[in-house]
């Protein structure tokens, strides 16, 4: 948290120190300075703008955010183990969340010299409401697997849902445009399998329509008739936009979670989590792969921050796997030799995309724009 804090202090003090360049700053002087209020957060930022050293207070409140998703990913991975009936150690399950919050890019220099632009991450430190998105988008994550689990509806649990939800979508709404739509698609597959009655249905659907009337209001102030701002159809302008080879760290991006699915393919088939994970990704991919923004934010390529998520999303459900692999399957305690080979190699594919996040983070820690 300490880092975290030294970061976003210096972060928000640019450019009077001419380095650690991020969104934050800017996020915060929309905020104070203009008056726009398009996320949440914004008023968190106004609210402490009023108090002695705002800068610290805000850089605190973005770092208690930054460690609390750690939290969430704690108690993520500990309910969907319990869900497919694995007990691991306490430590690993840390180890794994601790990682989860770090995983980016599969970096290779020689295919893009930067280390975050060009290719697209679950994990970054310089866009303050992402950082807070993900933490509630985590927390709906939770709360929605929970949910399902019960034979019967918790209205209590829903309200929850509904809130949170909704406290998402205002802080930025990239978690609903994905989520909801394959939320959808799992609801209506139920009520046409009759593994939910309608009622319930009806209800759990009811839960985004606070959240559905947040974007509708966002979308007016962002892309309004006075803004000149809009959307257009324009397969892989968006990703092709940055970075030195395109193509190429479109599938680094993603490296670990391909093999993933290269070698358990069935699992996508049997597995609702896992094919849950895997639907949250296209609905992403689909849409920063075929739409662009147009007039003044054509080149904020803010239509990755969706797909951001779901590679969160992706990668922790991925990982997982592995883990069922080694502790359940016990693949390591058998004979055979192709099981451990391909694990081993998924391993090490999954630490360099570890490593390659902690070592983003320290060049950020040493003053080094994110465009580095």
């Amino acid at each position: 948290m300490a880092l975290c804090l030294y970061l976003y202090i210096n972060q928000l003090r640019y450019p009077v120190t001419g380095r650690f360049e991020a969104d934050t700053p800017v996020h915060v002087s929309m905020a104070v300075d203009d008056g726009f209020y398009y996320s949440l957060t914004a008023f968190v930022y106004l609210l402490l703008s009023f108090l002695p050293f705002s800068d610290i207070l805000i850089a605190l409140f973005l770092s208690v955010c930054t460690c609390l998703s750690v939290v969430m990913c704690v108690r993520l991975t500990k309910d969907v183990l319990d869900a497919y009936d694995l007990k691991i150690k306490e430590g690993y399950i840390y180890l794994f969340s601790f990682c989860a919050n770090f995983v980016m890019g599969f970096y290779v220099k020689a295919f893009n010299v930067q280390h975050y632009i060009g290719y697209q991450n679950a994990n970054m430190w310089h866009n303050s409401t992402y950082i807070v998105m993900r933490l509630f988008a985590l927390w709906c994550l939770i709360l929605y697997l929970d949910i399902y689990k019960d034979s019967k509806l918790n209205i209590k649990k829903l309200i929850l849902f509904c809130v949170v939800l909704t406290l998402s979508t205002a802080v930025k709404p990239s978690f609903f445009v994905v989520f909801a739509p394959v939320m959808a698609i799992e609801l209506l597959w139920d009520l046409f399998k009759k593994k939910k009655p309608f009622k319930d249905v009806f209800f759990f659907a009811l839960t985004v329509v606070p959240s559905f009337a947040v974007l509708i209001l966002q979308s007016l102030v962002l892309f309004g008739n006075d803004t000149g701002n809009g959307y257009a159809i324009s397969p892989f302008t968006a990703l092709s936009q940055r970075g030195d080879h395109p193509k190429v760290t479109l599938v680094l991006s993603v490296l670990f979670p391909l093999l993933v699915f290269i070698t358990h393919i069935k699992e996508a088939f049997k597995d609702r989590i896992y094919a849950f994970s895997l639907l949250v990704w296209l609905m992403g991919f689909a849409e920063v792969f075929f739409f662009l923004e147009t007039g003044s934010r054509t080149g904020d390529s803010n239509f990755f921050w969706g797909y951001s998520i779901v590679l969160f999303v992706l990668f922790f459900e991925s990982g997982i796997l592995i883990l069922k692999d080694i502790f359940k399957k016990k693949i390591f305690a058998g004979t055979a030799i192709l099981p451990k080979v391909y694990i081993t190699v998924l391993c090490a594919v999954y630490l360099w995309h570890v490593i390659s996040g902690v070592w983003h983070f320290v060049l950020l820690l040493e003053g080094l724009t994110y465009f580095v």
